[in-house]
């Protein structure tokens, strides 16, 4: 049985798809996050104003969640919801009972595509995000003339169990494969991994999406396949369509 290493907390959607091609996943989380703003989070999703609310990440919709009251905010049960990849879907559905429209589309730049499609200007959406989000989305919609009224969220920084964790399954385990889930993520496990002798560094390097791919390539580093969806099934294929070639 392959080990494969996910950058990413344990999951039992990455648990369930290992099992069915015989993968045995190992999780480390290389990234630790604060949350920001709830106050304001909270008066602005009252705003009738907005005609929509993108969240891009999963710590985005946590964010929400923490301040979320589904009599309080009514209003969003006839407003469009947008959000990529069909586990933040079903996400949004779980924790705010809410149908989030764009899980299908992928990357930041293929959702804002849908955004503009479905929503003439001058409409405007909320966006809460993360300190190191990218500018894609907001720029396109700006650019079409939709307003992004952008919130930081929450702030990421690295795991202060990184080094420690990484050191432990290059000494007791031998993956043979490393999936990485964010551009921020791929930083912080390099620069660790240039801190000690490792057989890691080696190993096929595989993305969740076109984002984090660039930004390994911009490390100086290949890229063995890129998932082409951003869900465990897509990322586990990636992986089957490499190793398949071998």
């Amino acid at each position: 049985m392959k080990k494969i290493l996910f950058f990413k907390r344990a999951s039992e959607d990455y648990e369930r798809a290992c099992s069915k091609y015989n993968y045995e996943p190992i999780f480390i989380e290389p990234l630790q996050f604060v949350y920001k703003n709830s106050q304001e989070l909270g008066e602005r999703l009252q705003d009738v104003n907005y005609n929509g609310l993108v969240l891009t990440s999963p710590r985005a919709i946590d964010a929400v969640s923490e301040c979320w009251a589904p009599s309080k905010f009514v209003v969003w049960n006839t407003k469009r919801v947008y959000t990529v990849g069909e586990s933040s879907g079903q996400k949004v559905k779980f924790l705010l009972g809410l149908e989030a429209l764009g899980t299908s589309t992928g990357n930041a730049e293929n959702l804002a595509k849908l955004i503009i499609k479905e929503n003439c200007a001058p409409a405007k959406f909320l966006f809460p995000c993360g300190n190191l989000s990218s500018e894609v989305l907001p720029n396109m919609l700006e650019s079409s003339g939709v307003t992004v009224d952008s919130l930081m969220v929450y702030e990421t920084k690295e795991n202060d169990k990184l080094r420690t964790d990484l050191m432990s399954v290059n000494e007791e385990e031998d993956p043979c494969g490393m999936v990485f889930f964010s551009p921020s993520g791929c930083e912080y496990i390099h620069r660790q991994l240039q801190t000690f002798n490792n057989k890691l560094s080696t190993l096929p390097h595989f993305a969740i999406g076109n984002s984090t791919a660039h930004k390994i390539e911009n490390l100086g580093l290949e890229i063995a396949g890129v998932a082409v969806r951003p869900s465990a099934g897509c990322v586990i294929e990636s992986l089957e369509q490499y190793f398949r070639t071998l």
